[in-house]
Order: structure tokens, then C-alpha cells, then sequence
């Protein structure tokens, strides 16, 4: 056996220096506001009077990821971090305004970074830090994950081995534990990605992870993951975002934008409760500021917060390249901000705060991108599991299903094209959710005193659709307390056959089953309207038509060999749902002309008795064969089978 491990491939230097008043690590970054003498020079530890120090793995490990952290002394907080790299082969730096880097080096030799930051009170300071990389081992271990998390946030940390094929994987074994920092559980200790709750702390800590990996030819290799878990703002009482959705670090993308200092207080902070609320004078809707018109791609960027800058980077591109309608533009007239984050799971409109909270999961186009959000599942997926039923839906293009991930294990990228059927669906969902509680008839005049919540006017599109139009199944909208909000099923809900429910459903005007989700104590089911709007601008803007079926509950094996009981294709073309799509959009989306709903496609039944996955092709279907799925389409599958147990996204409604 051949062991890699301790002589390692990674030499490391650090070199720490501060100035009080100067530009550090050789940057153009403009000069920092001076800081007394009395604070201690930035360096590897906390001295009396320090505000920071620098973190970086002094022992030599195996592997090729490195993490360099700034780390805040007790009773310090820090503020706008920027990281850059002054020296060496270029790295990506995705997290470069956080407070820790994960950088994989590519390349041997010198690495040098400065690092500008603030404390509290707005002082500037600076440092510098280096380490020499040697090249890099082969069957390196690397570990890849957001480096930094506040304390009780949930998060992930993925293994890779480079050149090791995907199908190799499932052989090789692997181990994780804590080396160093505060007690932690792992979810799956033995499993690839490691999933888990950072501990809570006072302070900033850093928490070491070490994966050991035995492959099957008998080489074995080791590798640290340093994790800076931060201390997070200290909450209010009686918070908005309390135990159950926590918030994250975000920052403004545009660092100079005209509202880039009441972003994150307005609408994703811990200390953030109903008293603390911004009104519209502080925070206006961008419809205020546009009078109503197209939003500038520059407009809406102003209003973005992101945990990391490539998430901000895609968005815009998606914007400029994906909305050539400016339908997307158009719709966040009605929102205040729009975050977007690694951990923002579910996705989600909050009329409390106006603004929408997008997960990064629909954004990322590299592989790099994805390893820097969470793997961390939707907490409602369990939800339902006693059920004898399951309902499926996927978008369809040309009979092919659009919308799931490649596997993980594949490393690919994505256009900014293949994030419509994700994001594109999704921004339609949570806009049409703003656009219902302020439409675009209110923006002109609402008044700058009030809260958005205290703004949402009487006779919503929701109100309008429930009262004109509405549907008519208590049973589908009890079963939708059990899979949605996590209600207990009883018996005669666990009885419940996939005929009972395909009779339910069909009979209605409903396009999916999450439009009969409506919280106890709620009458107006918001989540009708996003649905009806979601599915009806897939298809008319994008050539995208969705699959929603019933099938009995698979104990086992996938849901591409579910049997389908019941099934449309594109059910929001049903001549009894079709008014129902027609009187939201002209409420939510008015600038669409008449009778744009007239062009939505009849329904096509799928086919009961075959599987979901043999449902798929249609058009082999009306030719009389039977295609099933190849592979990669039943690992496309397997991944939005993953997007179904996560729900759907949904609207928070005012607190």
C-alpha cells in the first residue's frame, strides 16, 4: 500500500502585517481611514487591543485546498472584508467579501493576498498573508464548501479526489471527523458531503474537519477543511428571522449603490423584528423608483444582496441575457431587495420585508459555484412521508425534462440558457407572489409612512381569484397542512388511495397541488395564484410545459418507474383553469396584451398504467412505442425527484 499522507504537497508560508493608515499588500485600494497606534498590528493572534488576527493552516496537510480566514477578536465585529490577490498564479477568490477564502492553487509556487476590513466603529485596517504551494500530488484530496457560517447555521462540506472517475467513487471509502474547534455533529460521517449544524459560539472560532479517503488501488490520502464559524449579530427579541429561518452573511453586490446601506437591515438581519421593520420612505419599492417602467438591469442590481459575488454576477447576466421580454424587470417593480444566498432554502417572497430571497442553487454555472453552497435539504422534505400517494410534476421542452442538475459527480457547467427552466420558474413564482400582495396598480401611490405589509391593499389578485373563481377541494387542501406546513395525517388521510386523490384533483381548476397550500388560520391560498402565473408564463414565453401526476408512494426505487395514475401535460390550458390564469396575470402583469392567455396549448392526458418516466416522450407514445429513460435522463430525474421532496417554494406571508 502506498500511503499519501504528512509528506506534503503543500508548503506553507505565512507572512501577517497591518498599517494604520496605509493601503496593504501592495493594492490600489483606496487609502483606509488612519487607525489609532494603539491597535496591534494584524497577525496570527489576538493582542491586547486587537481587532482581528489571521487564521491560515500552519502544519502541512495533504490535499490542495487552503483556507485563509480573518478572524475577529472577542468583542469585535467586522465589516466590509475585501480579499485580493497580490501575487502568484490567479485563483478564483468566490468568497473574496467574506471573512474566509477557500482557494484550491492550481499551480506551484508564491500566493500573496491583502485583506482591507473595517471594525464597528468604521475604522479601516489592513494586512497581508502568503503561502508557496508545491505541486500538487496526484489523487490529491481536495474539500470544497463555503468557508465561513454563523454559529447554528446549517451547511455543507463536500470530498473530491482529482482524475478519480465518477463511477470510482462508490467504491473507495472515506471518513470524516472534527480535528480541532467546538464539538460537532456530522450527519453521514462516512459519506462524501457531510452535512451539519455549526455549533454556537460567542466568538469566532474556527472548526477543523479532516476527511481520510482509502481508494480502492490502496492509495490513501487526508485533508483539512477549516471552517470559520462566526459569532452571529446578536438578535433581537422576538425576532423575524428566529430559530426556524435563520438568516446568513449577505452584503450589498454594489457596495456604492444608492441603497446599499439599508439593504441588509431593511430585509436580512438577525436584530430585524416587526417594530424594526423599514417603511417604504426608508426602503421604496424599484416600481416607485421606475414610475413604473422597465427597470434598468443597473436598477435592480442596486438592490441585490448576495453571499458570495459570482451569485450577484449570474443574476445579472440571467437578466441581460434570459429576459429579452422584461417580464423578470417588470415583476420585481414590486420588490424591495432581492436576496440571494448559499443557505436561503426555501426560496421565498416575505410581504413583511417586500423583498424575495432566492437559494444560489438555480444560479451557479460552474462547478466551482456550486461547491459554494449548501447541500443542506429543504427542512419540509420529510413532510407528508405517511401518505399513500405521491405527486410528480417536471417541465417538459420537445419531451425532454429541463430543469434537473447533472449529477454532482460530473463537474459540469451550465449556460445561463439551461437556468430558465430553474430560476427562470422560480422568479416567475416568487414576482407573481409580489406582485399579489402590492400589484402594479398600487405602486404609484403608496404611502411612504407605512410598512409593506400595512401597504397590501384591499381586493389582492388572490382575493379577487378566490372570490370570483375559486376551487373547490377541502380534502386537497387538508392534505396540503400535512405536505406543506408538516400537519399530522389522520387516518382517513393515510387511507387515501392515488385514485381518491386523482379524483380530487382532476375535478378542480387547480394546476398543481401546492396551489392548495394554506396555513391554518389563513383563507386566501396565495400559492393558487404563483402556481397558475408560473406554469402559464413557462409556456408561453419559453416553450416550457409541465408534467403534474398522481402515483402511489414508492417505499423504494425511483420515481422514474412510479406508475402513473393520473397525468396531464400542461394542465394550465384547461378550459377551466385557463380564466383563472387570465384574471391573475392581468392583475399581476398588465403590460401583457389581450388574450395572451388564448395561445396556452390544450392538455395532453399521460398515459395511466406506465411509468413517469415512460411518460416522457410523448411523441414516441402517439407513434405507438415506448421509450424509456436513458441514464443521464434517470439521473436528471433522480435530481428533481430531490427539488419535489424540498416542496416548492412558497410566500411568507406578513408578520
Amino acid at each position: 500500500m502506498t500511503r499519501l499522507a504528512r509528506p506534503a504537497p503543500w508548503l506553507l508560508c505565512l507572512i501577517l502585517s497591518a498599517c494604520g493608515g496605509g493601503g496593504g499588500g501592495g493594492t490600489a485600494s483606496p487609502s483606509p481611514t488612519p487607525v489609532p497606534d494603539a491597535v496591534p498590528p494584524l497577525g496570527a493572534q489576538c493582542l491586547t487591543g486587537s481587532v482581528a488576527r489571521l487564521a491560515l493552516a500552519a502544519e502541512a496537510v495533504t490535499g490542495r485546498n487552503q483556507e485563509l480566514a480573518l478572524v475577529a477578536c472577542a468583542g469585535n465585529r467586522l465589516d466590509a472584508v475585501q480579499w485580493r490577490q497580490t501575487d502568484g498564479p490567479a485563483l478564483v477568490l468566490s468568497s473574496a467579501r467574506s471573512q474566509a477564502l477557500s482557494v484550491t492553487p492550481t499551480a506551484p509556487g508564491r500566493h500573496a493576498f491583502s485583506v482591507d476590513f473595517k471594525d464597528a466603529a468604521g475604522r479601516s485596517f489592513s494586512g497581508s498573508a502568503e503561502f508557496t504551494a508545491a505541486p500538487a500530488q496526484r489523487s490529491a484530496l481536495v474539500l470544497r464548501g463555503e468557508p465561513s457560517v454563523w454559529g447554528g447555521g446549517q451547511t455543507s462540506v463536500r470530498a473530491w479526489v482529482d482524475e478519480l472517475a465518477p463511477g470510482d467513487y462508490a467504491s473507495a471509502r472515506i471518513s470524516w471527523r472534527r480535528v480541532d474547534g467546538p464539538e460537532v455533529t456530522l450527519d453521514d460521517p462516512n459519506a462524501w458531503r457531510v452535512i451539519f449544524t455549526a455549533p454556537p459560539v460567542t466568538a469566532d472560532t474556527v472548526l477543523r474537519l479532516r476527511a481520510e479517503v482509502t481508494l480502492t488501488n490502496g492509495l490513501v490520502a487526508s485533508q483539512d477543511f477549516n471552517l470559520l464559524v462566526q459569532a452571529p449579530p446578536t438578535p433581537a427579541a422576538s425576532p423575524l428571522f428566529g430559530s426556524g429561518n435563520l438568516s446568513s452573511r449577505v452584503y450589498p453586490y454594489l457596495s456604492a449603490g444608492p441603497y446599499a446601506g439599508l439593504l441588509r437591515d431593511c430585509v436580512y438581519a438577525p436584530a430585524l423584528t416587526t417594530s424594526t421593520l423599514c417603511s417604504l420612505g426608508q426602503l421604496p419599492l424599484l416600481g416607485t423608483e421606475t414610475r413604473g417602467g422597465v427597470p434598468t438591469v443597473e436598477q435592480v442590481m442596486a438592490r441585490v444582496l448576495v453571499s458570495n459575488d459570482w451569485m450577484g454576477q449570474r443574476f445579472e447576466a440571467f437578466l441581460r441575457e434570459q429576459d429579452t421580454q422584461g417580464d423578470f424587470r417588470r415583476l420585481l417593480n414590486a420588490v424591495t431587495a432581492i436576496v440571494i444566498g448559499g443557505r436561503v432554502r426555501p426560496a421565498f417572497y416575505w410581504s413583511a420585508t417586500g423583498a424575495i430571497y432566492l437559494d444560489a442553487d438555480t444560479l451557479w454555472q460552474t462547478a466551482a459555484e456550486r461547491d459554494t453552497v449548501s447541500e443542506a435539504p429543504d427542512p419540509r422534505s420529510d413532510y407528508g412521508k405517511d401518505l399513500a400517494y405521491a405527486t410528480l410534476w417536471r417541465y417538459v421542452q420537445g419531451n425532454q425534462s429541463v430543469g434537473g442538475r447533472p449529477p454532482v459527480l460530473e463537474r459540469a457547467s451550465r449556460s445561463s440558457a439551461a437556468l430558465v427552466p430553474a430560476l427562470g420558474r422560480l422568479l416567475y413564482h416568487e414576482l407573481t407572489h409580489a406582485n399579489d400582495f402590492l400589484p402594479p396598480r398600487t405602486h404609484a401611490v403608496l404611502n411612504p409612512a407605512l410598512r409593506v405589509y400595512e401597504a397590501v391593499p384591499a381586493g389582492t389578485p388572490s382575493e379577487q381569484l378566490r372570490a370570483q373563481l375559486p376551487f373547490f377541494s377541502q380534502e386537497m387542501v387538508d392534505l396540503g397542512r400535512v405536505q406543506f406546513f408538516g400537519v399530522t395525517a389522520t387516518a382517513a388521510q393515510r387511507a387515501f388511495q392515488p385514485a381518491d386523490i386523482a379524483r380530487f384533483f382532476s375535478t378542480d381548476r387547480v394546476t398543481d397541488p401546492y396551489g392548495y397550500s394554506l396555513p391554518t388560520g389563513q383563507t386566501t391560498p396565495r400559492e393558487d395564484t404563483a402556481m397558475l402565473a408560473e406554469e402559464a408564463l413557462m409556456q408561453l414565453r419559453h416553450g416550457v410545459l409541465r408534467d403534474v401526476a398522481i402515483s402511489p408512494k414508492f417505499a423504494s426505487g425511483t420515481s422514474a418507474d412510479a406508475v402513473v395514475t393520473w397525468g396531464q401535460r400542461g394542465r394550465v390550458g384547461d378550459a377551466a383553469i385557463k380564466p383563472r390564469v387570465a384574471l391573475v396575470l392581468a392583475q399581476t402583469m398588465p403590460w401583457l396584451p389581450a388574450g395572451f392567455t388564448d395561445a396556452l396549448a390544450v392538455p395532453l392526458p399521460l398515459r395511466a398504467g406506465l411509468t413517469w418516466g415512460q411518460n416522457l416522450d410523448q411523441g414516441a407514445l402517439a407513434a405507438g412505442l415506448v421509450r424509456s429513460l436513458s441514464a443521464r435522463e434517470r439521473a436528471m430525474e433522480a435530481d428533481l425527484e430531490l427539488q419535489r421532496r424540498s416542496a416548492q417554494p412558497g410566500a411568507v406571508s406578513q408578520r
